[in-house]
């Protein structure tokens, strides 16, 4: 890793370096914000045709730091109000605007562009400068070099871009966009060597009537020094704009399919029931609370049965099963394809035949490789919000607090763009977010408040408000069933060996790295999905996908089959337990631009006993991978001593000043934990939970006149754990029976491991004494 190219907040603060204060040039009809931003062009697209601001055949406005332009336009006849003001510091300013149709005839609208500027200002050396551009999707936010870009690339709500030569960390967001489709096209002008903007709300081709006014979504500006502040700032931006209540633990639960078949080999009831008793038996204490099951409960395996059950697969019928896991105080969850209607269902097709989204005139057909055709449900119209209100009431009688609403990208047009519709229903609507977050609202609404709804496969930043979480990443985890050659993982189950497959490592650690910003800001983000590491996932395997889940914040479900699984990988999974809500963010997210991607990722913990650092760096190269992890890039002083463990290896590394440098074998993780030195005993780890102290220390304190170090421990009764406690070199046990103490033969400190047993009771204390080493 080389050395730190972004000065730590700690250190610099948020500020920039200089005052981008906006200017508005009311005679011009543009506007500049700071040295970045030079002579922005407004310009609005109506009945196809773009109507350029110096074009308007009247503008009135003012000069200055904030200023309000209002465009008239002849033909068509559009009154365009443009509001520039600015941000709560000088670093920021806001971009509003409201159009009116003054014509006696409705006009379709096409893109609002708030910012259009051919050349941005990134300083020194723009060549080096990359852009994080947010995919608004499932799909990856990828980090791209500006100069290598071939084509114009595209970001949707937000793009921040970051010149390490001259620090310039320039941020276009919207904070505001549930309702029209907000963009960021950016490209690369090979001829001058800069960047080129443009930055607009979507209508989409929206029918504006005569008379009426519609507003754009609210543009932020922001320039600094640190692209992470910023990415930051925004999402508490957007949490503020559409106050967010965020759920209030991360989940957890059981899913299976990883090593176990429900359709194929066994029947999915005594699949779901046998490892409910497994989970209770073998993980006891544990917050596991949902078991989810996935298409099995289906007639026939069919989106759009939700309320025919498969009573061959699940004979006990929905209200039993509900009832037998409630013993085990456990709820079910469901897989729900909820705007999916099978074309086999033919019955169900002519029913709602007009409520169907159609392309080119048909049918809007999406294939599905185990599924067959299925087509989508319009999301605003009547009968599917009647047909949504009835399944999700009807479930919700039964019992079910947990969707996966899956394939949203059925309905929500350009976001992602994977199935763009000719029209919706509703006209009054504007196509896209708007619509889309109309049939959203009804499921959330049936499906109740403490209902958990976790959308996949399709928007993701859309869903504000409206949802628990959002997978923001790939099937990380998922196994299939075996239904045959040229369907999921056949012969297999699960995919093994390569962690740049799609439900493999790297999508995790990229979802992670491009969505821990919103994590517990705007919805839970689950970035990681589902955890299997039972053999025969190489162990190195299983250990990158139980430090993810450590570092992650990230919901979780157990895909291992728990009747069955190791005692070594059932340690692994109780590492992640409890489940704890802070999320790591990468310290190279803006320094490996595709095709590389973030390796290092950096979590502080702080607890009232102590504070430390977590950081893992994941290596999925077949060679080893050499890193300087530098102390100040954490916000560390570099002129402090601390105290570095590798918690996989349960080794202790010494003590550090400045930095240390690592070297990570190929396909696998480093997971350091980096505490200041003390001058007395104190904890250096704990193998009972990834974040090493976190969840298992209730408090450690040094009393100095006894010189004794007090640990008071919590795991779940019947657990047993250890506590890595150092002491410095000098000193000796004074009572070392019970204890295992070892002298490390570099700086001659003690390594002692601190053995808890809570066999007795669910909270346990344990004293360690010290006397000086006696002169020889």
């Amino acid at each position: 890793m080389k050395p730190a190219r972004l000065i730590p907040l700690l250190i610099l603060g948020a500020a920039s370096l200089w005052a981008q204060n906006l200017r508005v040039d009311a005679a011009k009809r543009r506007f500049s914000f700071g040295e970045t931003i030079q002579n922005a062009r407004f310009g609005l697209d109506v009945n196809g045709k773009t109507l350029w601001a110096e074009d308007a055949v009247s503008a009135k406005g003012s000069d200055g730091a904030t200023g309000r332009l209002v465009l008239r336009f002849a033909e068509p006849a559009i009154e365009w109000t443009i509001e520039l003001g600015a941000g709560s510091n000088g670093s920021s300013a806001i971009i509003e605007s409201s159009i009116r149709n003054l014509g006696s005839v409705a006009v379709k609208l096409g893109r609002a562009r708030l910012v259009d500027v051919s050349a941005l200002n990134l300083g020194t050396a723009p060549e080096n400068a990359v852009a994080f551009l947010e995919s608004g999707c499932q799909n990856p936010s990828p980090v791209a070099r500006l100069s290598s870009m071939e084509k114009p690339r595209k970001a949707k709500t937000l793009v921040q871009i970051y010149n390490p030569a001259s620090r310039t960390a320039l941020h276009l967001g919207f904070i505001t966009y549930d309702r029209i489709s907000t963009v960021h096209e950016l490209a690369w002008d090979k001829a001058r060597g800069v960047p080129a903007l443009s930055t607009y709300c979507d209508f989409e081709g929206f029918e504006l009537p005569a008379g009426a006014t519609v507003s754009t979504e609210k543009l932020r500006l922001a320039a600094g020094t640190d692209p992470y502040v910023e990415l930051d700032t925004w999402a508490r931006l957007v949490q503020a704009q559409y106050k967010v209540s965020i759920w209030p633990k991360i989940p957890a639960g059981w899913v299976g399919w990883s090593w176990v078949d429900g359709f194929n080999v066994e029947r999915y009831e005594d699949v779901v029931l046998r490892n409910a008793h497994a989970v209770r038996e073998r993980l006891p204490g544990l917050d596991i609370e949902y078991l989810w099951v996935s298409i099995g409960n289906l007639e026939d395996k069919q989106p759009g049965n939700w309320l025919r059950w498969n009573y061959k697969l699940f004979p006990s019928g929905p209200q039993k099963l509900i009832g037998e896991l409630a013993k085990k105080d456990f709820k079910l969850g469901l897989w729900c394809g909820a705007f999916w209607l099978s074309s086999r269902l033919k019955d169900k097709v002519e029913e709602f035949r007009d409520a169907l989204l159609l392309k080119g005139g048909k049918p809007l057909a999406v294939p599905h490789r185990e599924i067959g055709e299925v087509y989508a449900l319009d999301p605003t119209h009547p009968k599917t919000h009647a047909f949504h209100r009835k399944v999700f009431t009807t479930y919700r009688d039964w019992g079910v607090r947990y969707y996966m609403i899956d394939f949203q990208d059925a309905v929500s047009g350009t976001t992602p763009g994977n199935h763009i519709p000719d029209s919706y229903y509703d006209r009054s609507l504007i196509p896209g977010p708007q619509a889309f977050r109309a049939g959203m609202e009804v499921i959330s609404e049936a499906a109740g408040k403490d209902t958990y709804l976790l959308p996949s496969t399709g928007p993701t930043l859309l869903n504000v408000g409206l949802v628990a979480a959002n997978r923001v990443g790939s099937d990380y985890g998922e196994g299939r069933a075996l239904d045959g050659p040229g369907k999921g993982f056949y012969p297999g189950t699960f995919m093994i060996n390569r962690a740049e497959y799609w439900t493999s490592h790297r999508a995790a650690t990229n979802a992670l790295a491009g969505n821990y910003f919103t994590h517990r800001k705007l919805y839970l983000a689950d970035s990681g999905n589902v955890m299997t590491i039972d053999k025969p996932i190489a162990v190195s395997d299983a250990q990158i996908t139980t430090t993810i889940f450590g570092i992650n914040g990230s919901p979780l479900m157990l895909g291992d089959d728990i009747s069955r699984m190791s005692e070594e990988r059932l340690a692994m999974v109780k590492q992640i337990f409890p489940r704890l809500p802070e999320a790591a963010h990468p310290l190279d997210l803006f320094d490996k631009p595709e095709p590389a991607w973030p390796e290092t990722f950096h979590l502080k913990v702080k607890r009232d006993w102590d504070e430390w650092d977590l950081v893992a760096v994941f290596n999925y190269r077949s060679k080893a991978l050499d890193e300087d992890i530098a102390f100040e890039r954490l916000g560390l002083d570099p002129s402090a001593s601390y105290v570095v463990w590798d918690f996989w290896n349960e080794r202790y590394l010494g003590v550090h000043k400045g930095s240390i440098r690592l070297a990570v074998p190929g396909q696998s993780v480093k997971l350091l934990r980096i505490a200041r030195e003390r001058a007395h005993p104190w904890v250096a780890s704990t193998d009972m939970h990834v974040r090493q102290g976190q969840a298992e220390i209730v408090n450690a304190r040094w009393n100095q006149d006894a010189s004794a170090l007090t640990i008071e421990a919590t795991r779940p009764a019947g657990y047993r754990g250890n506590v890595f406690v150092r002491a410095p070199k000098g000193l000796a046990m004074k009572n070392p029976k019970g204890f295992y103490v070892a002298k490390d033969a570099n700086d001659a400190s003690l390594i002692i491991r601190c053995d808890f047993d809570f066999s007795t009771g669910a909270r346990q204390a344990r004293t360690l004494e010290f006397v000086p080493v006696p002169a020889r």
